[in-house]
C-alpha cells in the first residue's frame, strides 16, 4: 500500500490514506499465512525479522527465513533494511541488496515473505488475512480488498441511501464499475442499472442514447427511441467517461440532474424520471473546467460523494485476495499457486491494474491443465523482466554492477551440481530473482531436486 495515489493530479481529489499508526510492512504474500504476521509494524528504532529472532524481534517462521534475517530500522521519517548474513538473502525491488533505505510502496521479499512498505495506517492490517479469510461480509458487490480500500466501500452504504450523485476516480481497470454496482445494490432501488461509456459513442449519438429520440428527429430516427436514461428510470445511471461527454449534452445532464427532467431530441416537452448518476473517469475534470472543455457546474453537481480508487500497485495487499477471487471466478477455485508464480505477481506494478490481472490469470488457466499448479511458465515473460536498475536501493561495490548474463543449461547444470540444487544460490549467485532461475530451469527442463544432496 503506497503512502499516496500515483499520478494523482492538482485539483483533482486523492486517495484518502488513513493517517493512525505507524509505519510498517504489510504482508502481500507468504507460502503459510499462519507463520508470518499480516503486517509488521515499525516504531522508531530497530526491530530484528527472522524464523527465531532475539526478544522484541518477529518471527516469520518460514523454512526460507534464516534464524536472524534481517533488521529493519526507522529513523525519524527514513526506514532502512539491512541483511543479516541470511542464507536467501533480501531483496527490495526484485534485487538483492546488503542495505536499502526503503521508500513508499517498495516491496521487500524476506524468504519466502513478501511485503510492501507502507509509511502509514500499517497497523490498519493488523488482524487481517491477505487471503479474505476473516473479511465480514459484504452483501452489495463481489469485493476483493483489504482493510484501506474496504473502508471506503464500507462508506458507499449510507451515501447509496440517499440520492447524492457519486463521482469515482480511477485509472483504467481499477474497477469503477464495481462500484456503480455496489451503490446501486446498497441503494435497494427497484429499477434496473443501465451503463453508458461517454468515451464509445460518436458525440452526434450521445444525446439520442442519453435521452431518447422521437421517430424522425433526425436522419435513420424511423422509431422512437427511449433512450439510456429512461430506460433506467426507477434505478441507476453509470456514466463512465464522464469527462469526454460532448459539451453540447453536459446543460442536459445538468438538468437531468437538478430538476429530474429529460427532453428527448425531437420533444418539445420534458419527461420526469427517477434516476441516480454515478459518473466514473480517470480524467483530470479540474483541469477541464480550467480549459472550458468541461462545465463547472455540472462538475460541481456530479460531485456528491467522490471516491479515488487506488491503483493495485498501490495496494498489493489485495493481490491474493484478487487473484483467489479472478480463478473462482474463471472456473479454478480449486487451482494452487507457486511461491515463485506469486512473487512474479506481487514484483509487477500492473500499469493497467485488475483488468490486466485478470488477463494475465486467464492466460495461465489456459496453459496450465486441471489440476496443474500455477508456476513461472505459465507467466507472459514481461511479469519475469530484470527489475529496473533505478530501483535498487544500495549502491554495490565496485565490479558489481553488471549483471552476469543468462546462463546455458550446462551452466545451469554445474551451478546446481555445485549448490546441491539451492535454487536461491543460484539467484545470488546470477543476481536475478528466482522466479526467473525458475524460469530458465523450466525452458532448459532442469529438475532442481535431482541436484540436491
Amino acid at each position: 500500500m503506497a503512502d499516496e495515489q500515483t499520478g494523482a493530479m492538482a485539483g483533482e481529489p486523492t486517495a484518502r490514506h488513513p493517517a493512525e499508526g505507524d509505519p510498517g510492512l504489510v504482508l502481500v504474500f507468504a507460502p503459510d499465512l499462519d507463520a508470518v504476521p499480516s503486517v509488521v509494524p515499525l516504531a522508531p528504532g530497530s526491530v530484528v525479522l527472522g524464523r527465531e529472532p532475539p526478544r522484541g524481534g518477529v518471527a516469520l517462521r518460514l523454512s526460507s527465513v534464516s534464524r536472524v534475517h534481517a533488521r529493519v530500522t526507522r529513523k525519524g521519517e527514513g526506514v532502512t533494511v539491512h541483511d543479516l548474513g541470511s542464507r536467501n538473502g533480501i531483496f527490495v525491488r526484485g534485487v538483492r541488496v546488503e542495505d536499502a533505505e526503503l521508500r513508499p510502496g517498495d516491496d521487500v521479499r524476506i524468504g519466502d515473505a513478501l511485503f510492501v512498505y507502507a509509511a502509514r495506517g500499517a497497523k490498519l492490517h493488523v488482524g487481517s488475512r491477505i487471503d479474505g479469510a476473516n473479511d465480514p461480509p459484504y452483501p452489495y458487490a463481489e469485493l476483493a480488498c483489504g482493510p484501506v480500500t474496504r473502508r471506503a466501500f464500507d462508506e458507499l452504504v449510507p451515501i447509496a441511501a440517499s440520492d447524492l450523485p457519486v463521482l469515482v476516480h480511477g485509472e483504467t481497470g481499477t474497477g469503477k464499475e464495481l462500484v456503480a454496482h455496489a451503490v446501486h445494490a446498497a441503494s435497494r432501488r427497484r429499477g434496473p442499472l443501465r451503463a453508458l461509456n461517454c468515451a464509445a459513442i460518436p458525440s452526434s449519438l450521445v444525446e439520442s442514447e442519453l435521452f431518447g429520440a422521437k421517430k424522425g428527429a433526425f436522419t435513420g430516427a424511423d422509431r422512437d427511441r427511449p433512450g439510456i436514461v429512461r430506460s433506467a428510470d426507477g434505478g441507476t445511471l453509470f456514466l463512465d467517461e464522464i469527462g469526454d461527454l460532448a459539451p453540447e449534452v453536459q446543460p442536459k445532464l445538468l438538468r437531468l440532474l437538478e430538476s429530474n427532467e429529460i427532453l428527448p431530441v425531437g420533444e418539445v416537452s420534458a419527461e420526469r424520471v427517477d434516476v441516480r448518476i454515478v459518473c466514473a473517469t480517470h480524467a483530470n475534470l479540474a483541469e477541464l473546467v480550467a480549459a472550458k472543455k468541461f462545465r463547472a457546474d455540472l462538475y460541481a453537481r456530479i460531485r456528491g460523494h467522490v471516491l479515488v480508487l487506488p491503483p493495485l500497485r498501490d495496494r498489493k495487499e489485495d493481490l491474493l485476495r484478487l487473484v483467489r477471487v479472478l480463478l473462482a471466478r474463471l472456473g479454478r477455485e480449486t487451482t494452487t499457486t507457486s511461491v515463485a508464480f506469486m512473487m512474479a505477481l506481487g514484483r509487477h506494478d500492473w500499469p493497467y491494474n485488475v483488468r490486466e490481472l485478470l488477463t494475465v490469470l486467464r492466460r495461465a488457466v489456459a496453459l496450465a491443465p486441471p489440476g496443474t499448479m500455477l508456476d513461472v511458465e505459465h507467466l507472459p515473460a514481461e511479469l519475469l523482466a530484470a527489475p529496473a536498475p533505478e530501483r535498487t536501493a544500495a549502491p554495490r561495490a565496485s565490479g558489481e554492477d553488471e549483471k552476469p548474463p543468462a546462463p546455458s543449461a550446462d551452466e545451469l547444470r554445474r551451478a546446481l551440481e555445485e549448490h546441491g540444487g539451492n535454487v536461491a544460490a543460484l539467484a545470488r549467485l546470477y543476481r536475478r530473482d528466482r522466479a526467473l532461475v525458475h524460469r530458465w530451469l523450466k525452458q532448459h527442463a532442469i529438475e532442481p531436486e535431482d541436484y540436491r544432496r
